[in-house]
């Protein structure tokens, strides 16, 4: 380009520049009408009843060209509470009780396991029922193996001898002897005059069902059934029974609601096959102090009993037990009424929560021709409950207080009409709309 070319550019631009910044700033910036009146008036829209537009000033739909009405927000009138279906329920006050559901199976309760121990060592030639099926009961007294013991068979011949030659010191002995040794029977038929016998039964001294290992144990604790010709040192178990009607059940309570349980709770049960049990009484028995990192979940043992044999190892039962909430939100004391506290309580319907904030739409006013006013009311929030009727419930600490009626359906519906007015809802708590100055565009 030529120099003079450049110049008269130049030249262009500076004129151009100098006219702008002389014209009046109206002929610049023109403030419309509709955003003059979003910029005055925020909380109002004019919607049209027919179709879905949203408009900020009155006057004809630009789509139907139906008449618009006028939109305030927290504002319904009966036929928009209608077609929202809004429903609004009381904040209610009293004890916080907590419904806890877990699920565990039945497994034998390991309190009351028992071990039969032969006192002599010997050889297994014969088994009776006893030892012949695991889950088989056995009676006090019932045989279990029949043992060929030469001990046991040289000890009656001393015991014989005694009797012959009415060596009583040695007689009482011996006797003492057959006692520790659980076979006081056959120093009984020495005594009589019985011929001593190389084979002696052993008899259990407990009643129980019978058991291999117990779950929980791993199969270092698991035990076989005896069997014919194995060899039984003295003292090593020959069989394990546990009570046949005691159970417990292991559950696992989430962390989230691991700190309401305490043992002493009543426990109801239930299960898929069977429905409610509750002629099976529960309760918890023992809490574990700390919480699974696996499974983030606090263990919880169960004891019960069930004569009328509805359970069975290894079911899948449903475990329900309720806790009522002292003042400090922690888990009372059952058989202390005095320590329940006292809450205000909201339906979870009516919170609306983006995780760090909650709020809920309060009834401010209701009009005789049936409309009502909601406002806003940020809330400070204890934790989520489930009430005995299975719904879910919120303790409030601010913000409602017993008796306020809030909105527990239709209200997303109602901070949706509160974004769009630009007045404070639940992600603007100061509004959506900030008033600007008339200079800006």
């Amino acid at each position: 380009m030529r120099p003079s070319g450049l110049l008269f550019s130049v030249a262009g631009l500076a004129v151009g520049a100098g006219l702008v910044f002389l014209l009046p700033e109206a002929s610049l910036f023109v403030v419309t009408e509709q955003h003059a009146s979003a910029l005055e008036t925020p909380g109002e829209r004019w919607a049209c009843p027919m179709m879905d537009f949203i408009g900020n000033k009155p006057g004809d739909c630009p789509v139907c060209g139906m008449k618009m009405t006028k939109v305030t927000a927290g504002e319904l009138t009966r036929e928009q509470q209608r077609r929202m279906d809004v429903q609004v329920s009381a904040v209610t006050q009293g004890r916080a009780r907590v419904v806890v559901r877990a699920y565990g199976a039945v497994r034998y309760d390991d309190r009351t396991l028992q071990v039969v121990i032969p006192r002599v060592a010997g050889r297994i030639v014969k088994r009776h029922d006893a030892a012949r099926h695991r889950g088989t009961v056995v009676q006090v007294g019932d045989p279990v193996v029949d043992l060929y013991s030469p001990e046991v068979f040289a000890a009656q011949g001393d015991l014989a001898a005694a009797v012959k030659l009415t060596d009583q010191p040695t007689i009482r002995a011996l006797s003492d002897r057959f006692q520790r040794w659980n076979l006081a029977p056959v120093a009984e038929a020495i005594l009589r005059g019985a011929a001593p016998v190389d084979t002696v039964t052993i008899r259990s001294p407990f009643a129980g069902r019978a058991v291999l290992a117990l779950e929980g144990e791993g199969g270092a604790m698991e035990i076989q059934l005896p069997q014919i010709g194995q060899e039984v040192m003295a003292d090593a178990p020959l069989l394990r029974l546990v009570e046949p009607d005691a159970y417990m059940v292991v559950v696992h309570v989430p962390e989230l609601q691991a700190r309401w349980v305490r043992p002493g709770l009543p426990v109801r049960l239930s299960s898929d096959d069977k429905g409610a049990l509750p002629e099976i009484q529960a309760e918890i028995a023992w809490v574990a102090p700390e919480i699974n990192l696996e499974i983030r979940a606090r263990e919880v043992h169960l004891h019960l009993s069930d004569p009328a044999g509805r359970l069975l190892p290894g079911s899948l039962v449903n475990a329900r037990f309720e806790s009522t909430l002292a003042a400090d939100l922690e888990a009372a004391d059952p058989a202390r009424p005095e320590t329940f506290g006292t809450f205000a309580l909201v339906p979870k319907t009516a919170v609306l929560s983006t995780g760090v904030r909650s709020v809920a739409w309060r009834v401010a006013e209701r009009q005789r021709d049936g409309r009502m006013r909601f406002e806003l009311a940020p809330l400070a929030l204890g934790p989520r409950l489930e009430d005995e009727f299975g719904n879910d419930v919120y303790v409030v600490r601010a913000g409602l207080k017993p008796g306020d009626e809030v909105a527990t359906q239709g209200v997303f519906l109602i901070d949706s009409q509160a974004q769009l007015a630009g007045t404070p809802s639940l992600l603007f708590p100061q509004g959506a709309v900030a008033r600007a100055p008339t200079h800006v565009h």
